[in-house]
């Protein structure tokens, strides 16, 4: 065929993204952010290593052979081991596909629902990563079928859980804190918008996630702040006033005090790595 011949098919907007977790974990990709809500809907398959995941506002651990869906609403945040293996797929909404309409979080103990789930994220991976005809439209067509493989594998393991009233609290706080954080609201502003003691929300965060209200608080807000440092070239007073900190003095012990290193030295060490 000639090479300057227009292409047989009308490929589609990008819509889906895809990268292994050892790579999300080494360098910043804003699509592929495994701790926050931002606007995409995110397929994890974690084929080795482990970590934790707080999925809104309840924490699980998790091992290899693990699927992992989040809707794009749902407030999440995954801690990784150094060695974790295994892909992220990030789908816009506006994606045609058609995605769970729920969370999913799978352990997958058979050995050939192991290897089917594997070959859906390997396809994936690799169509990402080609440029061929139709290369968007493939991969919206491929995270349809990884969606009905794990929604199929989803049914058979199903069991009816009940919601009790700390998850049914946490979840109301990481939908609060994904929406107010930037605002330096203080614990007992969301414990009295919760309608609950500042203490009895630390105890069953402590309870629910092995962490305190406050906690939770900070690493929502530092986290976001990495993620400004690698991603923009704000300067360090503009984040601070966007985080809501009281002056960048403050931010910079912050940061400095959790992370080892000014806002300043881990922009330049990770621009650097």
């Amino acid at each position: 065929m000639d090479q300057d011949a227009p292409s047989l098919l009308i490929d589609k907007k990008q819509r889906v993204f895809v990268g292994s977790l050892a790579g999300t974990m080494r360098k910043s990709h804003p699509e592929l952010r495994v701790d926050s809500c931002n606007g995409m809907h995110k397929f994890f398959w974690i084929s080795k290593g482990n970590g934790r995941c707080m999925i809104n506002g309840i924490t699980r651990s998790f091992g290899p052979n693990t699927v992992i869906f989040i809707p794009n609403d749902v407030p999440h945040q995954l801690e990784l081991s150094r060695n974790i293996f295994g892909t992220i797929a990030a789908v816009e909404p506006k994606s045609s596909a058609t995605l769970p309409n729920q969370t999913v979080f799978m352990p997958i103990l058979n050995l050939m629902d192991q290897k089917q789930i594997s070959n859906r994220f390997d396809h994936l991976f690799s169509e990402f990563n080609d440029e061929g005809t139709g290369h968007n439209l493939a991969l919206e067509y491929l995270v349809g079928l990884l969606s009905v493989q794990v929604a199929r594998m989803a049914e058979k393991l199903q069991k009816s859980t009940k919601v009790n009233a700390s998850q049914r609290l946490m979840e109301g706080f990481v939908k609060l804190l994904e929406k107010d954080f930037r605002s330096a609201r203080t614990l007992a502003q969301y414990a009295k918008e919760l309608g609950v003691t500042p203490t009895h929300l630390t105890r069953v965060c402590q309870q629910v996630n092995g962490k305190s209200a406050s906690r939770l608080i900070q690493e929502r807000v530092l986290s976001e702040a990495r993620m400004m440092l690698l991603n923009t070239d704000h300067k360090i007073l503009e984040i601070s006033n966007h985080l809501g900190f009281s002056s960048p003095a403050y931010f910079t012990r912050l940061f400095s005090a959790k992370l080892g290193q000014t806002p300043k030295a881990f922009r330049l060490a990770q621009s650097k790595n």
